[in-house]
């Protein structure tokens, strides 16, 4: 074993030691104790006897290994006495000292009620930023029955934050993760040009998006995937934003582009994360070269991630010929003729006192602040609401002008009220 400096000793003796807050359980542990967590190195077992088990427990001295930008596997098992149990996962990957930050909490899953001798086990998928901290840091594995989901299997998860002082029973347990930075290269963690056999540059010249323009070369000798990392896109969630893409078509009517944004930040460019942005129009805009340009909306979805994430424009000649079927994809392969630009997308939360204010509808919710149900009316009439948590996971949705709120835990929620002439209104309810 690697003896610490002096320093790194200090540091590391500081962070194990940092003020983490304490969740608070109304009726303890007994009969809801988290029994084995295993998760990379880590494979504790622990007390099954009520009366032995503490609603918080320190098992910082065990750790786990794990590389920035790579995904692991965990697993929680544990009694769950009459209801169902959540457990979510949190870990302080920028080390500052709390789990309060985006993309820092993962939903594990949900215990079927059982006693200690025949537990049940969920299983989850926690993946690293690939811009963690590198060095030690805390996880915590927290547990807690909900009475809601004994009736309703889709009931909301009933632990909103790290530090919930109002859990019903179960336990938490902290554990100590040590991060290693991302070493690949660019575009890593993200696919790149690896899978291309036989390959043609047609080059992106200039992404106008968010009020920043991007240019680019346009003489056949630029790279493939180009990073443009060090360029940040700031956004809000639930609203649209246009974006046009100027790049060569070689006279070609058929030179597509498309967007592919990493919302959930699994580090893969999903099927439901692309915004087919058109083809460009040979309208040739740069002097000299057969070009074109096409322009499209991009919308970010309320349930984003908020932080930072890759946004990835794929320029590329479609067809379907003697050459084989060429397409628009985020990695791409094959016969390719196109190219591909990485920028940074910042998601930051909904800016309600613009984008909502100004469609000019209005809505009463009361009572607000409720213990239980508000009632919504709106002039325009109730199409549907959605109801999110803060972090913008949608918990409820309904056509009732009856908001049933007895299942959620104390705290400040969002609903996004939709009218019949198809406008959106946003409010916050807070439930007692």
């Amino acid at each position: 074993m690697k003896k610490l400096s002096t320093l790194s000793a200090v540091v590391f003796y500081m962070l194990m030691n940092a003020q983490y807050c304490t969740p608070v359980f109304q009726y303890g542990t007994d009969s809801n104790m988290i029994t084995n967590v295993s998760f990379g190195n880590i494979n504790n077992t622990s007390t099954s006897q009520s009366g032995n088990a503490q609603p918080y427990e320190d098992f910082t001295s065990l750790s786990a290994d794990l590389q920035a930008g790579n995904s692991y596997q965990i697993s929680v098992k544990g009694p769950s006495s009459t209801f169902p149990s959540d457990v979510v996962v949190f870990i302080d990957f920028n080390r500052n000292g709390n789990f309060d930050d985006a993309g820092e909490s993962f939903y594990i899953g949900r215990l079927a009620a059982a006693n200690p001798f025949n537990a049940f086990t969920v299983n989850g998928t926690i993946t690293v930023p690939a811009n963690a901290a590198s060095g030690a840091t805390r996880m915590r594995v927290l547990k807690n029955t909900n009475t809601s989901a004994y009736s309703d299997p889709n009931a909301p998860n009933s632990i909103s934050t790290a530090c919930d002082t109002s859990l019903r029973a179960g336990q938490t347990e902290d554990y100590t993760v040590n991060i290693a930075g991302n070493s690949g290269v660019f575009p890593s963690p993200y696919c790149g040009a690896e899978n291309i056999t036989t390959l043609t540059v047609s080059e992106i010249t200039k992404v106008e998006f968010t009020g920043i323009s991007s240019e680019s070369n346009i003489d056949g000798t630029s790279d493939v995937i180009e990073n443009f990392t060090s360029t940040v896109f700031n956004v809000n969630r639930d609203n649209s934003y246009p974006i046009t893409i100027t790049g060569g078509t070689q006279g070609q009517a058929s030179v597509s582009a498309y967007a592919y944004i990493d919302f959930n930040h699994n580090n893969v460019f999903d099927p439901d994360e692309v915004f087919n942005l058109g083809y460009l129009d040979n309208s040739n805009p740069i002097p000299g070269k057969q070009s074109g340009v096409t322009s499209g909306t991009i919308t970010i979805p309320a349930g984003a991630m908020l932080g930072q994430t890759r946004l990835r424009i794929v320029k590329a000649y479609e067809s379907n010929s003697w050459m084989g079927t060429l397409e628009n994809l985020p990695c791409p392969s094959g016969w390719f003729i196109g190219q591909a630009e990485d920028y940074i997308l910042n998601v930051l939360a909904s800016n309600l006192a613009t984008s909502e204010v100004t469609k000019k509808a209005s809505a009463k919710i009361y009572p607000n602040p409720t213990s239980g149900s508000v009632t919504v009316q709106t002039e325009e009439g109730l199409e549907k609401y959605e109801v999110y948590s803060l972090s913008g996971q949608k918990l409820l949705e309904g056509t009732s002008g009856t908001v049933n709120m007895n299942g959620f835990t104390s705290g400040t929620y969002l609903i996004r009220i939709y009218t019949k002439d198809k406008k959106s209104i946003t409010e916050k309810i807070i439930k007692k």
